[in-house]
């Protein structure tokens, strides 16, 4: 379950998606869309600290003051990449109608025998990319997360697709890491997020929407560790089950570097990641949903 529910009490959440996967998977998408409308209505009235949260996040990117509606338009956008993850994981995402940018990118890695390391954000559909992994050459992707935050939520999806499980990594877990090297050097793929820094992670400052903001160092790093390169994916929800996905390159295999001049070079990287990811944002904005204090700067 993406990270941006964690504020809301995981069990109202539950039985929000568990009416949705009911009717998405036995009723059918319509009926399924049209109850995200009064499921948004509720978030928008009751989850406080992420409304807040989207509230001054939509008002960086708007330059203003945002509206009631443009707060709904962006619960509502989450909603229903929400639903959309239901039809992944049953393996019905041939419902959605999924362009891609830049796979070249990813033919060419898969040409040279070797995988890479693919780093998303929480903009629009994470899962989306599974979707592309499977429909679009078989290729084998790994996500590596901070643990299962919302265990209910997490079982829900789990009972959808049970084989995937196995492709998820815990990042908390060093022992849960073995055998990355491997995977990438028979041409897997290796997915994680790049804008969530928790407390306690190396993390480097940034730029973004032209204020400082804590980036985490796992995805320069990982790179560094497995000798891969870094790709920028996003997949951007554009309406009715249509997405957008692009890749980008971030950066060769970083090279192993001496303390000073890694620090330098990771701060790169990850300035051109939060880079790219504005650029984004500002092209779909209602797509952000990183809903917590993103710019908030702690010791």
């Amino acid at each position: 379950m993406t990270e941006a529910w964690l504020n809301i009490p995981e069990r109202s959440s539950l039985f929000w998606l568990r009416a949705i996967v009911w009717i998405a998977l036995r009723l059918g998408r319509g009926l399924a869309w049209l109850l995200l409308y009064p499921i948004t209505a509720y978030f928008l009235l009751f989850a406080n600290r992420t409304g807040a949260a989207s509230t001054a996040y939509l008002r960086r990117i708007l330059a203003r003051e945002p509206g009631l509606a443009e707060r709904f338009r962006h619960y509502h956008t989450f909603a229903c990449t929400l639903l959309d993850r239901v039809y992944v994981l049953a393996g019905q995402d041939r419902r959605l109608d999924i362009r891609v940018h830049g796979l070249e990118l990813l033919e060419s890695r898969a040409r040279s025998g070797r995988g890479c390391i693919l780093v998303g954000a929480h903009l629009g559909s994470f899962e989306i990319i599974r979707a592309v992994g499977r429909v679009r050459g078989g290729f084998k992707v790994k996500a590596l997360v901070h643990g299962e935050r919302t265990p209910l939520i997490a079982g829900l999806y789990r009972r959808l697709n049970p084989a995937l499980h196995e492709d998820i990594v815990d990042m908390g877990n060093p022992s849960s890491l073995l055998g990355l090297d491997e995977h990438i050097a028979g041409g897997g793929w290796v997915a994680l997020l790049g804008d969530r820094a928790l407390h306690g992670d190396k993390r480097v400052l940034c730029d973004f929407l032209g204020v400082p903001a804590y980036f985490p160092q796992a995805p320069v790093l990982l790179g560094q560790i497995l000798q891969a390169p870094l790709l920028l994916f996003v997949c951007l929800h554009r309406g009715w089950g249509r997405y957008e996905v692009y890749f980008e390159t971030l950066t060769d295999a970083p090279p192993s570097l001496p303390r000073g001049e890694r620090e330098t070079a990771v701060r790169d990287i990850m300035q051109r990641y939060a880079g790219r990811l504005e650029h984004y944002c500002r092209l779909a904005p209602y797509n952000w949903f990183n809903f917590h204090d993103f710019w908030r700067i702690e010791d």
